[in-house]
């Protein structure tokens, strides 16, 4: 088979599409054909050696967590899944999933073929009418956005700040909380993705480029927001960002940090969340039904992932999710 494959630390432009093996599923895994893979700074880090201090990346190492793909084979033990059957979900490469100790292990989405664990909230059917690449897109945004507005607890009508609110979380937390928790959403984003805010659900948008994001809320709410949800501040900034809420508030971040003795409650949303069953089978509905919008941004040809990995590692800001097919890709769907 082709895979995408790094055999050291490196920037992601010496990563090669190699001949490899097809891996055979081990005990409790089922062996996937890859239709699409979504494409996270999860990848990034792992092949260029940034979270060498956390655990070692194995190499040769072929990328992608987020897959949607076809069942082609079954494991010893694997009673969940047939072969042909339409499948999405998420994995980790064995080095994290020792780490973290979590049961949700693949040899690497960004190839032909790959092994996941079948058992588990990890990996679900994929309805007919929800392309590969949507599904794709879903798998670890859409775990870490539910279990961030599941913390937070949001009540119809709240004012909630969404940090981030146009990246892969982001863009599902936003149309969550406007469309099943009728949330009043704030969002930053830049000028260029500022209609795309308003189409998730957002009330309002802040260039936090431009502007004190704290001073803006306050001008729309002089009381404070109810509620924030951060994905990307830390430290400092998430403590400097902390005073827009009003007294009581409480915040819900995906990153590490402290906001200090200012009386806001903080919710710590880190590494990939503990999953219901249900979890990714609700997903897929609310792509279907329209309640999640497709946030795909751009998609590539899988000979074109080791230059889609360069370009997301190059990229200031991005919109939504950037996803590569196995399936033929029109020219104007990637750079």
């Amino acid at each position: 088979m082709r895979a995408l494959v790094a055999r050291s630390y490196g920037p992601p432009h010496t990563l090669r599409i190699e001949d490899l093996p097809i891996p055979e599923p081990g005990p409790g895994q089922i062996q996937v054909r890859v239709s699409a893979a979504s494409l996270n700074p999860a990848d990034l880090m792992m092949t260029s050696g940034e979270l060498r201090e956390a655990f070692e990346t194995r190499f040769p190492y072929v990328p992608g967590s987020d897959f949607a793909g076809t069942v082609t084979g079954l494991g010893p033990g694997v009673s969940t899944f047939a072969v042909g059957e339409e499948v999405f979900g998420f994995g980790v490469p064995p080095s994290y999933a020792e780490r973290f100790g979590l049961p949700a292990v693949t040899s690497g989405g960004l190839a032909e073929y790959a092994t996941f664990q079948a058992d588990g909230p990890f990996v679900a059917r994929r309805p007919a009418g929800l392309p590969p690449e949507t599904a794709a897109a879903l798998a670890s945004t859409g775990m870490t956005a539910v279990a961030a507005v599941a913390d937070g607890d949001f009540r119809p009508g709240e004012r909630v700040l969404v940090i981030g609110a146009t990246g892969g979380v982001g863009s599902i937390v936003v149309q969550l909380l406007a469309r099943t928790r009728a949330a009043e959403v704030v969002a930053t984003a830049i000028p260029e993705y500022a209609g795309y805010a308003r189409a998730l659900g957002a009330a309002h948008t802040i260039d936090y480029l431009a502007s004190d994001v704290v001073a803006a809320t306050r001008e729309l709410h002089p009381d404070g927001m109810d509620a924030i949800v951060n994905l990307v501040l830390d430290g400092d900034r998430l403590q400097e960002a902390a005073r827009a809420l009003r007294p009581g508030g409480r915040m819900v971040s995906t990153t590490f940090g402290s906001i200090g003795g200012d009386g806001a409650a903080l919710k710590v949303v880190n590494g990939p969340p503990s999953l219901r069953a249900d979890t990714f089978p609700a997903l897929a509905a609310q792509a279907l039904d329209g309640t999640l919008i497709d946030m795909i941004s751009r998609t590539y040809p899988f000979d074109r992932a080791a230059e889609a990995l360069a370009d997301l590692a190059a990229a200031p800001h991005t919109r939504g999710k950037w996803v590569v097919s196995m399936r033929s890709v029109p020219r104007e769907s990637y750079p």
